[in-house]
């Protein structure tokens, strides 16, 4: 059994290849189960307690004096070594208490599963009213449908379709004059401007005359075209006084002047003659052009007040209104279709969302259901522990009674030193094992105040495993296993105040425990009493066993 790093290691068997061949004995070949087996610690140690720490109440050793003493499992070794079954059941139940701790998800099921709850029925609140409103929608599409069905009934198809034939004939009609009456205004305003140039140009004949003396005085050169020389202006005055040519000096032929002005006025009147002609055709045009503009104009008229007379009529046959009606409701029809769509699809949504949130409630029911169980169940066993607790607890304060009463019994032994004026033990009424040693100073002398090597601590040790292996040899005729050993019984040095204490109940141990085997273990070979002690032991050197 080695201990390493806190007996780490200890509960894995030490495999040894071809053991026939090793230099290790067939003891040291043993599985640490048979070790067990051997020493007797297997239903002990089957029940949950570590073999090391059951092996601390059968050793004394110094530099780890309080092993057993502090363990924690200790009273409930105790108490089963002496046949406290009570313990037993309360380990069960306590195994039992921690297998129904709550894990972490257990612990918060409940406020998750209200929250999935409540985000679920929200979730479905909200589907039942997108569904009520989807329900009006399909409602109010259905009397739409059926009042747009009535409106088919009641508009004749033949009557219908014959006043709307008889409209886009009319309309065609209206625009095909309007397209006749545009050319002829178009025509007429040609026309018309034809016969104001035409004005505009006799009334430029009628003062041709003067035109022609302001022409030829405009037109008079600045210059000689021959010498290029300026033609001042008495040459000019000149030639508008006498005829004189303003370029030779000399006069103008008379002959010249008459047959220019022969030739001019033939072509005027030839010219005003076909201007008057075309006035004249011109003018006639323009008064055929508004007679023709007006019966357009009074056809179009007469087509729009028949187009308006169809109007009329059909709107009070009803057909215009009940088309009206019918052209508002196919759109009302369309929107509702859309809503109705957009509602479906937001459904579908939600019912995927509730979907996955009903998933999340069955989950968090089924971990909350678990929590209740455990719940109901640690409810359960901390009721019955309560009742097995004070059970235990009496049976405990008898056992302790007996303790005191060996415990005083051996302070008896120890004459000269510590435990010299002690008057008495008390155990604690809790469900440790811990006790007191009163004195006649007034003091008290507890191991659990003491350091772990103290003196004084190795006395308190070797008293309270004595008691309890000494109670244990009167109760039951076995016990795991019979063996006390004890290293370093004066500690790491001399005590002068306890040694001779320590030797007088080391010479007593014998007697008390009387089936058991002894082994202490020491390192001084000189110690004071070594004789007293032979007379009791088999001392022999430790170099022997190695």
């Amino acid at each position: 059994m080695e201990r390493n790093q806190s007996y780490e290691g200890h509960n894995k068997p030490n495999v040894i290849e071809n053991p026939g061949d090793s230099e290790h004995s067939e003891a040291e070949q043993r599985t640490q189960s048979e070790v067990d087996d051997l020493i007797g610690i297997t239903p002990l140690y089957e029940q949950g307690f570590d073999r090391f720490n059951i092996f601390s109440l059968f050793s004394i050793i110094s530099g780890d004096l309080r092993s057993f003493y502090g363990w924690d499992e200790a009273a409930d070794l105790i108490d089963l070594l002496f046949g406290i079954k009570l313990t037993k059941v309360d380990r069960a139940i306590r195994s039992e208490l921690e297998e129904c701790k709550l894990e972490d998800e257990e612990q918060e099921a409940k406020t998750r599963l209200l929250e999935y709850k409540q985000r679920a029925k929200r979730i479905n609140d909200e589907i039942q009213e997108l569904r009520q409103e989807q329900e009006q929608v399909e409602d109010q599409l259905s009397e739409k449908v059926e009042r747009r069905e009535e409106l088919d009934r009641l508009l004749d198809k033949s009557e219908a379709d014959s006043a709307l034939s008889e409209k886009i004939d009319l309309k065609d009609e209206i625009s095909d004059i309007q397209s006749r009456l545009q050319e002829k205004e178009d025509e007429f305003r040609s026309v018309k401007q034809e016969i104001s140039k035409l004005k505009d140009e006799t009334a430029t004949d009628e003062i041709a005359p003067a035109l022609q003396e302001i022409q030829q005085l405009i037109s008079l050169p600045n210059r000689c075209p021959v010498c290029t020389r300026d033609v001042d202006p008495e040459q000019q005055q000149r030639f508008n006084d006498h005829g004189d040519c303003p370029l030779c000096g000399k006069d103008v032929p008379d002959d010249r002047y008459e047959t220019v002005s022969e030739v001019d006025e033939e072509g005027e009147v030839i010219e005003r003659e076909k201007r008057q002609e075309e006035l004249e055709e011109l003018e006639s045009r323009q008064r055929t052009l508004e007679g023709e503009i007006e019966f357009l104009e009074e056809e179009l008229e007469e087509k729009r007040d028949q187009l308006e007379t169809v109007k009329t009529r059909e709107e009070q046959s009803g057909f215009a209104e009940y088309k009206r009606e019918k052209e508002k409701i196919e759109h009302e029809i369309e929107d509702l279709r859309d809503k109705n769509t957009s509602l479906e699809l937001s459904i579908d949504a939600k019912k995927g969302s509730l979907h996955g949130v009903a998933r999340q409630v069955w989950e968090w029911s089924q971990i909350d259901e678990e929590r209740q169980r455990k719940e109901q169940r640690m409810d359960a066993l901390e009721s019955y522990q309560s009742i097995i607790s004070e059970e235990r607890k009496e049976a405990r304060r008898r056992l302790k009674n007996r303790l005191e009463e060996r415990m005083e019994s051996l302070l008896e032994i120890f004459t000269r030193g510590t435990f010299a004026n002690a008057t008495g033990v008390r155990f604690d009424r809790g469900n440790s094992y811990s006790y007191t040693i009163h004195r006649t100073d007034n003091t008290q002398k507890s191991p659990g105040l003491l350091g772990q090597t103290d003196a004084e601590l190795l006395l308190h040790m070797l008293l309270f495993h004595t008691t309890v292996l000494a109670e244990l040899e009167e109760e039951r005729e076995t016990v795991p296993l019979k063996l006390l050993l004890i290293d370093s019984p004066y500690g790491n040095g001399p005590d002068d105040e306890n040694a001779a204490d320590v030797t007088d109940f080391l010479l007593e141990l014998p007697e008390i425990l009387e089936s058991y085997q002894l082994i202490v273990a020491m390192a001084d070979s000189n110690l004071t009493g070594r004789d007293k002690l032979a007379e009791s032991y088999a001392l022999e050197p430790v170099e022997k066993h190695i």
